[in-house]
């Protein structure tokens, strides 16, 4: 297995077959997602400042804009994973039978079980991502039951899910803020506006927002500018210096360090990854 990324998208999200070979930064997603180990050594990924084994035999499982990171220890070998980055409308959809859907409350425990009919369905998604073809339909099948056998197995009760690091936006004026930030690719410089129009002090504004978000606002910003990332680096084909451009970073070495320390991989490498399966 070689260390450049493979990214595959469709109506179930986008899911990504990386190699960590150095740390993620503390970040989150808006999206429900697994985290599968396919090669290289164990490892944990850190949930909430909480270590939850990759495996295996276990899954790590992060609900909707959970805060999560990869500590790495030099000398540590590489870990390859299948990272699955879910659409809420797919989840919502093919987990129907359990009950009502809430990405930032989905998941009962941080951890999941990886059985031997859940690891060959794994491994059927590793050699599509490394070359084998079949349709779209077959590879979204293979993930359904992928995902499928991961949630109707028993929790193996690690990581029993907390109610920290929830988005519980009750303060209408954070609510008003998450939303302007969505819409304007986590640009914080005309946000000091925003918060002197609320009537509100910096350091009273950055204390509401990491309590009804339970992140620091500089995170909440990264969370959205790297979705917007992903975006123009897989849906567009612009320059990799314009989209950093676009996105407030000062250079675009800034803007691949980034990138890289977010996703594993350089926004290069990210780009070809995608651009090798859509062309199939």
């Amino acid at each position: 297995m070689t260390a450049a990324v493979r990214v595959m998208l469709g109506g179930f999200g986008r899911v990504a077959l990386v190699e960590l070979g150095h740390g993620l930064v503390r970040h989150a997603h808006p999206h429900c997602h697994m985290l599968f180990k396919v090669g290289g050594a164990d490892t944990n990924f850190i949930v909430d400042d909480v270590p939850i084994p990759l495996t295996d035999d276990s899954v790590v499982l992060v609900d909707a804009w959970r805060k999560h990171e990869f500590v790495y220890k030099p000398g540590q070998p590489p870990t390859q994973i299948i990272a699955l980055y879910m659409d809420s409308d797919w989840l919502s959809s093919l987990s129907s039978d359990l009950g009502e859907f809430n990405p930032l409350h989905f998941f009962k425990s941080s951890s999941g079980h990886v059985s031997r009919a859940t690891y060959r369905i794994l491994m059927a998604i590793v050699d599509c991502l490394n070359g084998a073809a079949p349709s779209k339909a077959e590879i979204e099948h293979l993930l359904s039951h992928l995902v499928l056998s991961v949630l109707h197995q028993p929790s193996p009760g690690t990581g029993t899910a907390a109610q920290s690091g929830r988005l519980q936006l009750v303060d209408w004026r954070i609510r008003k803020a998450v939303k302007y930030l969505q819409h304007n690719s986590g640009d914080f410089e005309t946000i000091e506006y925003m918060i002197a129009d609320m009537g509100m002090s910096r350091a009273n504004f950055f204390r509401q927002f990491k309590a009804c978000t339970g992140m620091s606002p500089g995170l909440f910003q990264n969370v959205v500018r790297l979705e917007q990332a992903i975006r123009l680096t897989i849906d567009t084909q612009d320059s990799l210096s314009a989209a950093a451009s676009s996105l407030g970073f000062s250079d675009p070495a800034h803007f691949s360090r980034f990138f890289r320390n977010h996703t594993a991989v350089s926004p290069r490498l990210y780009r070809q990854g995608a651009s090798d399966w859509l062309s199939r």
